[in-house]
Formats: C-alpha cells, structure tokens, sequence
C-alpha cells in the first residue's frame, strides 16, 4: 500500500485544494492516470499517479485543502480498504454479535483515539468538535490563536490557513476593536459568512481558492517590493508591416505572428544587454539567471496565470509563436503544468488587444520587472518638418527599486525601442 500525497505543483505553493476526483475508491489505476484536479496558487493541475494498482481510499475530500506531502489517497492491490469509521463499527458489531450482547460504549473512543489522515479534529470546551486542517492547527499554536473563536470556511466549517490569516490581519489592524469576552465572536466577516445581509441592489460572489491566492500574492508584491515606473512611446509602424509580410508568406496552416511575440523577443533580447534585469534578490544577494523566460500574462477562466517562454533569446519569433500559442490554449482550458508556470526570469503584460492606452502592471515576484504593454494608435507625428501618420505604441515597465535603478530601466527600455523600431533585428 502506498500513499499518494499532495505534490508541489509550483514554485510558490504551500497547500493544494482537491478540486475534482475523476476516480473512485475501487478503480483500477495505471501509471499516468489523472487521479484528480488540484487548485494551486497558480492554477488548476492535474494529479498524476505514478504506479499502479487499485484506489483503495480516498483521505481527502473535494473542497478540502491541505498543505504539500499530506497523503490524499491510498494506492494498492486487493480488496478496498474499509474507511476507519467503518471498520471500527465492524468490528464493534462482530465483537458484540459473539458474545451476545449489544456493543459496549468503547468503540467509539477507540475511533476517536485512532490516527487518522483526514482533517485534524479535536474537541473544544463546551464538548463540541473543532475541524482545522494541519497547516491551521499549527499556526493558531504558533500565534496564540483560539480555534473556538475562529469561524472555518473551509468544507464542513474546517478552519484553513485564510481563516488564520484574517485574524491575524485583524489583530494587526490599528482601529480593530476588542472582542467582547461575554460572547466569543468570529475573527472576522467572511465571504460565506457575510455580518449582515447585502444590500437590495448588490449580490455577493465568493472567491474562488486561485482567486483568493492571487490577491494574497498581489497584496505582498505591493506591499514588500518597492516598485517604480518609467514609460516610452515606440513607433510600431514598421515591425507591423514586417509582422504583415512574415503571416503573409506562412500560409493557411502556418503559425501566425502576433505583436505580443515581437514584443516578447525583444524583450528577450534586450535582457541579454541588461542582465541586472533578468535578476531577483535573496537575502543579501542577488541572483543573476543564467536563462532568459520570458512569462506572458493570460486572463484564464481561472485567473491570472503566466505562463513561460523558456530561452526566448535563443528561439526564433515563429517558435515563440508556435509555443505562446499552444501555452494560452493550455491557459484556457485549465491545462497548464508546473513546467509551463515556473522558472520565469521576466514578464510581459499585454493589454493592447483590449484598447488599453496606458496601464502599469504589479510585480510577479521574485522578478525584478514587468514590462506593460498598452494599444497601438494612429497618430500624426512630424518627420522631416512635416506631420505623418504612425503607429505609436506606449510600454510602462514596474520595476523593483531595490535590484534595478531608474537609469537602467530607461536604457532597457530604449533598447527593447531599438529593436522594435528595427525590426528585422528580432530575426536574426
């Protein structure tokens, strides 16, 4: 019998939520199987059993987080195992049954008392039953936390790791008021819990588990990385018309060449000049990344995610192409891996399809940039004394202050200009 435990799917992931099973206790499992889908801080994955054999129990349910290397599932050979509730009430019958008598009150305690993989349980003053997942547990240990006094939003009321947070978000809080001690409170409003009704006109919408970690990441990147931001205007004019003349000649069932994967090898290439860039801080160092990956931010149904060229310096703008294409189609279709979503040194936010004419995007730490790329426009620019219509496209970069300086980010930024603005530069 072997266990199946929560895998780390991402370079950033503490705990994983169980989705969706797609098999049953009592299932025949081959290698490579998808056992289930599993919600991440990044996106929703599959999990992927690794030997064969029959799925004798699952330990956690659907809606249930817990944190990485907790079992979820047990993989072996032979008859389905029992779950310990069961078993525990079978033998009490057969116990009783032989000796002819109805079933002493001990099984229970002995249920109560036996280990078990599924949510942590204890029993509170008043006699009723605390649910916490592990990694809740031992955060309100470290913090001095009543679990009484904090209202579970996981599955069944279980206390998670958000609910923890919220009270310690509210004891951080300046004009936070004292609980009252005549009647214990919940920590905090909740999204399923809501002080009070909402108003006529509105409606309230729970956060879905990779909505909720994407606010949380966000808020840090805000909050610990001290951003800055510098702008240019670059005539697109030409590698438009080069972008026109390379999807002419690819054909009917050739890739077609987008503006963000110019954008992208650009910005691939002007890494290689600027290598401070393509960096992230650690402690007192800095890191410098051998490879240039390039993320691209994609509005998925599940969220945000960016997915990542890898050594998009060294790959033609067609193989880009080929491969952003096939990322945002993965994006789309909650299909992403941990191999597509790690590892990125660089991103590049696009919201030119989208008419935007300015915007600046957050951080996706450890990154040191991020590289917002507004619409293309039809303006009258003068060239030669005499007013002509370009394309001009204007590109915010976010920048963390405490590894790259403005000065560099201004020649960063003219050099990715450069190659835009000669633009058979990015096919070499």
């Amino acid at each position: 019998m072997s266990e199946v435990n929560m895998p780390r799917l991402s370079d950033t992931m503490q705990e994983g939520t169980i989705a969706r099973w797609l098999k049953k206790a009592g299932d025949e499992i081959k290698k490579g199987d998808i056992l289930a889908e599993i919600e991440t801080d990044k996106a929703t994955m599959d999990l992927e059993a690794y030997e064969a054999g029959t799925l004798q129990q699952i330990l956690v349910q659907e809606g249930e987080t817990v944190p990485i290397g907790q079992a979820v599932a047990l993989i072996g050979t032979g008859a389905v195992v029992q779950q310990p509730s069961q078993a525990a009430s079978a033998s009490a019958r057969t116990s009783a049954e032989m000796a002819g008598a109805a079933p002493a009150a001990s099984p229970p305690q002995a249920e109560a008392s036996a280990p078990s993989r599924g949510p942590a349980i204890s029993e509170g003053g008043d006699g009723t039953q605390l649910k916490a997942s592990p990694l809740a547990r031992r955060m309100a240990e470290e913090h001095s936390i009543d679990l009484r006094q904090v209202q579970g939003t996981g599955p069944g009321g279980r206390v998670v790791r958000d609910d923890i947070e919220e009270v310690l978000e509210q004891r951080a809080a300046p004009a936070a008021a004292a609980p009252k001690p005549s009647a214990p409170a919940p920590a905090a409003p909740t999204p399923t819990a809501p002080p009070s009704a909402p108003a006529a006109d509105t409606e309230l919408v729970k956060l879905t588990r990779v909505q909720q970690l994407i606010a949380r990441r966000l808020t840090e990147s805000k909050q610990t990385i001290p951003h800055f931001y510098v702008s240019s205007e670059v005539d697109m004019t030409d590698v438009l018309a080069m972008r026109q003349t390379l999807n002419a000649t690819a054909g009917e069932e050739g890739v077609k060449v987008t503006v963000n994967d110019l954008i992208v090898k650009a910005c691939a290439l002007a890494l290689e000049q600027f290598p401070e860039v393509n960096s992230s801080l650690k402690d007192e160092y800095f890191v410098r990344y051998k490879h240039i990956n390039v993320g691209m931010a994609v509005d998925a149904p599940t969220g945000l995610v960016v997915p990542v060229i890898r050594d998009a310096n060294s790959k033609g703008v067609r193989s880009i192409a080929r491969e952003a294409k096939a990322l945002i189609a993965k994006a789309r279709a909650s299909k992403l891996t941990p191999a597509d979503l790690e590892g990125g040194t660089f991103s590049v936010s696009n919201l030119g399809m989208m008419d935007a004419s300015n915007f600046i995007a957050v951080i996706n730490p450890p990154q040191a940039a991020i590289l917002a790329v507004a619409a293309t426009r039809k303006q009258l620019v003068p060239v030669d004394g005499q007013p002509v219509i370009r394309d001009l496209m204007t590109m915010t970069m976010s920048t963390d202050h405490r590894i790259v300086s403005g000065a560099t980010v201004a020649r960063f930024l003219q050099e990715v200009k450069r190659l835009l603005q000669n633009p058979y530069s990015l096919l070499g």
